[in-house]
């Protein structure tokens, strides 16, 4: 083919498609099922011309269900108490704040929940490690025995999940000796076998 020639089929495809594209924008896609008759015009990408990245969805995670235990107490800060949940996640980080979230829930039927008036500023999940930061309001300071609970029932929900290995409690973003004053703080605690 002569330049001249590769010259004019090239502008009548760019023409072409440019009406194409003009005629699109006059009247709305009308989807009636049928084929339609007009003639269309495709162009070929050529081989010095760089392809653009066609926009592509993010694929949605599949959300899962987890069965899990969540850990409560007694009204007179006894015992732990069990309540099965099912907590919605799609990934190991997001089971962990589905965990946290239910233990602030309320959990009904003679058991209390310790964490509901703690605050979680944040939750995060790095190699087995969760970090759990929190803001401890003056409603929710207990006794020795309370903040033994609290810390126990925390432990026992998150670390039924093999991927937890260890825990860190923050307040205020900071690593404390005690959560109330009155029990030791460990960082990190670490599951024992």
């Amino acid at each position: 083919m002569t330049t001249s020639k590769t010259r004019g089929l090239l502008a009548f495809i760019v023409l072409s498609c440019a009406l194409a594209g003009c005629g699109a924008q006059d009247k709305p896609l009308e989807n009636t099922g049928a084929a339609t008759d007009q003639p269309t015009a495709s162009v070929m990408p050529s081989a010095t011309a760089s392809p653009e990245p066609s926009p592509s969805a993010e694929p949605t995670p599949a959300v899962k269900e987890y069965d899990a235990t969540i850990y409560y107490t007694d009204a007179e800060l006894l015992e732990t108490i069990e309540k099965p949940a099912k907590l919605q996640y799609s990934n190991d980080e997001e089971l962990i704040k589905a965990a946290v979230e239910a233990l602030q829930m309320d959990a009904g039927e003679g058991a209390e929940s310790l964490w509901k008036p703690i605050e979680i500023l944040s939750v995060q999940l790095k190699d087995g490690l969760v970090t759990l930061d929190v803001q401890i309001p003056d409603e929710a300071r207990l006794g020795a025995p309370g903040e033994l609970l609290v810390i126990e029932t925390l432990q026992k929900t998150l670390f039924q999940f093999e991927f937890v290995k260890s825990i860190d409690i923050l307040v205020g973003g900071e690593a404390v000796e005690s959560l109330m004053g009155h029990v030791d703080l460990e960082h990190p605690m670490n599951k024992t076998s």
